[in-house]
């Protein structure tokens, strides 16, 4: 059936133009947290301004799924047909680039049309959302609907104009499809509307009493947002909105009690999976090819296999072991398979499942002596030094690395002569002085992999040569020595720099957006207060809701 858009899109159209134009425009890219905005700032222990955000920011595709599935109880991924929404500085959940094309407008109205369909038709969807069973016309029913679906829907109690707006679509939807009772067409047209509205599509922030002239408090139920899709990647579940609503959120100790019951919930698995997959750029594991000749039996379920490792080992290292930073980078534990263990070089009876491994601890170390790690930081058919190093500086230790000059040439010399490992090779062709200043980090910890091949198993020499995995690198005002990956990584686990760059990226993915000059007093409060924990990775997720940039919006936000 063919409709017009309705009203409430257009509006939502309109909207985010302005969530575009809501970021800071003078902010820089938060990759680097040594050069970055904010570094000339003078800080005073525990004295912190919120940082700028966002009133309106859209949903991630990610955070849509599963808003739609704890809303109707049912996992539609209905996002599967939506253009894949942009990475901005690494994340794909910057307010600045989630804007709604024309094309994504169109997806929006076809997702809620076919959602709502399938709604009315399934027993259990109904089952969950109707709060009563209808009589007569059903109109008394509909309208306490309206009234639960829709604060579930805002995340917000509706106003009194809102919902008499959702009630006169009910009664509209009668005889506007072609099947369903009087009353499943009126709940059909209700949930295609709902869906369609900027206060489902976006999370809006509509709070402007000052606080003593200088910040502006978000009321509960902007907390309780805040909140769920910052630990659970969907909305607030009935226990945060009543929380809302009793003013429980109205403290630091109000949130941090509900921030705890979440990362309890099995629904903290969607933040934290969501977080380190594009940290940890993840995505590359899933399509690796490698040269059948050198690698037999290497196919895209071995490359599936690494995916699910990593993830698997994440989860279990936060919300089992309850562990820290310095566990996530150092654990000698993988989660193996039969197509992993010939790589990890493990004996047993594996199957297709993950199986928790304990693996030689002079071989592994958490998460960058992994398979998927050093494979997709691989090439076809040989390791490569400068994307596993590239990784280590900017992911790892956020350093401000530029991109590689377009036209640069990048076959390394033949193995020949005096060039005889993969190390001679990069180390001529990245020796010219104008390689020098960027390859001068890259190389070494690049290097220290090297016992690891294009697939991630640990070698002891290079097709009979020796492998050289030592060097130095300076990691903010320490010198690394090393020599090899396990020691390497041992101390990145217990650097500073490495603590806070970890800290930082988390916060702009939970802040959505880059970093701004009033966060790097923020994120040295929660540098200062972490190092207490041992960097533990739950008090981490605590901490970011604690601080004012989490509970408060910054004065310049208002218009005037």
């Amino acid at each position: 059936m063919n409709r017009s858009t309705p009203r409430m899109l257009l509006v939502a159209l309109a909207l985010s133009s302005a969530a575009a134009c809501s970021g800071t425009d003078g902010d820089q890219g938060g990759s680097s947290s040594g050069d970055g905005p904010g570094t000339d700032v003078q800080c005073a222990p525990g004295v912190t301004a919120p940082g700028p955000m966002p009133r309106l920011t859209r949903l991630t595709h990610a955070q849509y799924d599963n808003t739609i599935r704890d809303l109707l109880g049912k996992d539609m991924k209905a996002s599967a047909a939506f253009l894949a929404d942009p990475a901005f500085e690494g994340f794909t959940n910057n307010a600045r680039a989630l804007t709604v094309s024309d094309r994504l407008a169109r997806d929006y109205r076809r997702a809620a049309e076919t959602i709502a369909a399938d709604a009315v038709v399934d027993e259990a969807v109904l089952g969950k959302i109707l709060p009563c069973a209808p009589e007569g016309d059903g109109a008394a029913c509909a309208r306490q609907l309206v009234k639960e679906l829709g604060k579930r829907v805002y995340r917000r109690p509706l106003s009194a104009e809102q919902e008499e707006a959702y009630v006169a679509a009910f009664a509209r939807g009668n005889g506007l499809f072609e099947s369903g009772t009087p009353f499943e067409q009126g709940v059909r047209h209700v949930i295609e509307v709902m869906l369609q509205s900027p206060h489902f599509l976006y999370r809006v922030e509509l709070s402007e009493e000052l606080d003593g002239e200088q910040v502006i408090p978000l009321d509960g139920y902007e907390v309780a947002t805040r909140l769920s899709y910052l630990l659970w990647n969907s909305l607030p579940d009935d226990a945060l909105l009543a929380a809302a609503e009793g003013g429980a959120l109205g403290t630091p100790e109000g949130i941090e009690a509900e921030a705890r019951r979440m990362l309890a919930d099995d629904k903290a698995v969607s933040a934290l999976d969501d977080f380190h997959r594009q940290w940890l750029h993840m995505s590359g594991y899933a399509d690796l090819s490698k040269d059948p000749a050198l690698y037999e039996g290497f196919d895209a379920s071995v490359s599936s296999a690494m995916l699910a490792e990593t993830q698997e080992f994440i989860r279990h290292v936060i919300l089992e072991m309850e562990g820290d930073y310095r566990t996530l980078m150092t654990a000698p534990v993988g989660f193996v398979n039969d197509k992993l263990a010939p790589i990890y070089g493990v004996e047993g009876s594996f199957t297709g499942e993950l199986v928790e491994t304990s693996l030689d601890p002079s071989e592994r170390a958490g998460l960058l002596t992994q398979a998927g790690f050093l494979s997709s930081h691989a090439f076809f058919n040989k390791t490569s030094p400068i994307h596993r190093g590239v990784f280590i500086q900017r992911q790892i230790l956020c350093a401000d690395l530029p991109d590689p000059p377009a036209n640069i040439n990048t076959e390394l010399p033949p193995i020949q002569g005096e060039i005889r490992t993969t190390r001679d090779q990069v180390e001529a062709h990245t020796s010219p002085t104008a390689c020098s200043a960027c390859h001068g980090m890259i190389n070494p910890p690049g290097f220290a992999f090297e016992h690891f091949d294009a697939v991630g198993r640990y070698r002891a020499d290079e097709d009979g040569e020796p492998i050289d995995a030592t060097g130095t690198m300076r990691v903010g005002e320490t010198e690394l020595r090393f020599d090899g990956a396990i020691d390497l990584v041992k101390q990145l686990a217990e650097s500073p720099v490495a603590q806070r760059c970890y800290l930082t990226n988390w916060y702009r993915y939970g802040n959505a957006r880059q970093l701004s000059r009033e966060d790097a007093c923020t994120i040295e409060d929660l540098d200062a207060k972490l190092v207490e924990s041992g960097y533990n990775i739950k008090e981490l997720l605590v901490a970011l809701t604690q601080t004012r940039t989490f509970r408060y919006r910054a004065v310049e936000e208002v218009e005037q």
